[in-house]
């Protein structure tokens, strides 16, 4: 057991050294989310200066929390993991991780953990910044009960994106264009996650079915949790949501994993 926790914790912190390299490009991206969010907000307030006051249940100052609670919890759990596992495939890097003692997904997780450790710790500061600046609209909640089922949703999602971004990874075993798909996907997932605008303001049945798919509970469900807009007990109902995909996606990656190896052995790459 001590030698398998040496061995993570190596693999985590050689992954964040290695990331320190890319600082420039890490802090590039974040001022792009920071200049987002800001748009997204002026967006907003502009469309509440023009309206009721009160859009589908949500005054200005809740939608501004929404927007900013929700991309502090999508900041958590992003990950860029699809373009490393398939270079790592399309390159023939993979077949070095074949022969060590390590089995790839494992060392994969891992070392995106520490990959991801810089680049979620500056997401999340920037995101901090911006909701600091934001204090005075922003609604409140310090109920401990939905802050600690939010974080486990946060876990949870953590775990859904990256089993997804591993699957999309893997379509480099029949095919180098991952990345066409993987913008589609990243689309699909930005408006079924409540990322433009929150799912309650589309028709019932198109809320329905956000709410059982997993990109909701990176944004729209943790947003609605904080303002209190859901109750424990429909937190609770996402959690188990969360939990049959971890369950589905595992399958589907496992079996698509081995018969992706079978046809990377053949071909000899």
């Amino acid at each position: 057991m001590t030698n398998h926790i040496k061995q993570a914790a190596v693999i985590i912190k050689s992954a964040w050294v290695r990331n320190l390299n890319y600082r420039v490009t890490i802090i590039a991206y974040r001022i792009g989310d920071m200049a987002e969010i800001l748009v997204l907000i002026l967006m907003w307030t502009a469309i509440y200066a023009n309206g009721s006051g009160i859009i589908k249940g949500f005054t200005l100052n809740e939608m501004i929390t929404y927007v900013l609670i929700g991309n502090l919890c999508t900041a958590a759990v992003r990950n860029f993991l699809s373009g490393f596992v398939s270079r790592d495939i399309s390159e023939g890097r993979l077949s070095m991780f074949l022969i060590k003692p390590i089995p790839y997904i494992k060392y994969v997780f891992l070392n995106e953990i520490g990959r991801a450790g810089l680049t979620i710790l500056l997401s999340v500061a920037s995101q901090f910044l911006i909701i600091l600046f934001f204090l005075d609209k922003i609604t409140l909640n310090t109920d401990p009960i939905y802050i600690c089922l939010i974080i486990l949703m946060i876990i949870l999602a953590f775990i859904i994106e990256w089993l997804i971004g591993f699957l999309i990874g893997t379509i480099a075993f029949w095919t180098d264009e991952v990345d066409g798909l993987q913008a589609t996907i990243d689309r699909v997932k930005r408006f079924f996650s409540g990322g433009y605008f929150p799912l309650s303001l589309l028709p019932f049945a198109l809320v329905t079915v956000g709410t059982y798919l997993p990109f909701a509970y990176s944004f729209y469900v943790p947003a609605q949790l904080y303002l209190k807009k859901m109750s424990i007990h429909e937190g609770l109902i996402g959690l188990c949501v969360q939990v049959v995909w971890i369950l589905i996606l595992s399958l589907v990656l496992a079996f698509v994993w081995k018969r992706g190896l079978k046809r990377y052995e053949a071909s000899g790459s």
